[in-house]
Order: structure tokens, then sequence, then C-alpha cells
């Protein structure tokens, strides 16, 4: 999905008082970036700017992008790719919630 689509996505839900989907900061053990994602149909869609994934540099940086956008709230989306050890029936990842309002 493409940032510009999702903007207008968001912002449609939020004028008409619905709920905004879930948005997913994905990070992974093994990566120095975190990339934004959105539930649609109950599958990931990475947002997309310029058709390459968006990446961030830095919690802080991503952060400050879903407060432009006008999201309150998302999800921390931890992947571990080197837990070797783990139950097959065990999710791969673990959800966070993250607050992106300032108190």
């Amino acid at each position: 999905m493409q940032k510009h689509q999702f903007d207008q996505w968001i912002h449609a839900d939020i004028e008409r008082h619905m709920e905004v989907p879930k948005v997913f900061v994905i990070g992974c053990a093994d990566l120095s970036t975190y990339q934004l994602a959105v539930e649609f149909k109950h599958k990931l869609e990475p947002i997309r700017e310029d058709d390459k994934p968006m990446s961030f540099a830095s919690l802080e940086i991503v952060k400050e992008e879903l407060i432009k956008l006008g999201l309150d709230s998302a999800y921390l989306r931890l992947h571990n790719a080197y837990d070797e050890c783990g139950s097959p029936e065990d999710k791969p990842y673990c959800d966070i919630e993250l607050s992106l309002k300032s108190y």
C-alpha cells in the first residue's frame, strides 16, 4: 500500500469516527531498521513510498512519522530470528502496543 493511500484511508476513518486500522512497526533482531505495515484483510501490508517499503533508522523517528499521520497508537512487532529453541506452536514474534500520545 502506498503511503498516500494509507494516509487517505486513516484520515477518512478518523473523520467518520470509525476504528482506525492497526498499524505495525516491524523490527527484527537481525535488522537495524524498522518498517511500517498496516493490517488489511487479516494480513500485514507494507506501507510503501516510491514503491519501496518505508524504512526508519530508529523507533523515535518512526513515532514522529506516525504522529504526523495523525495516529494515537501503533503496535511494535518484534521478530526474533535467533530463537532456534522456541516451540513450533509459539508465534515467532511479539506485539507491544506503542502509545504515541504526549502527556
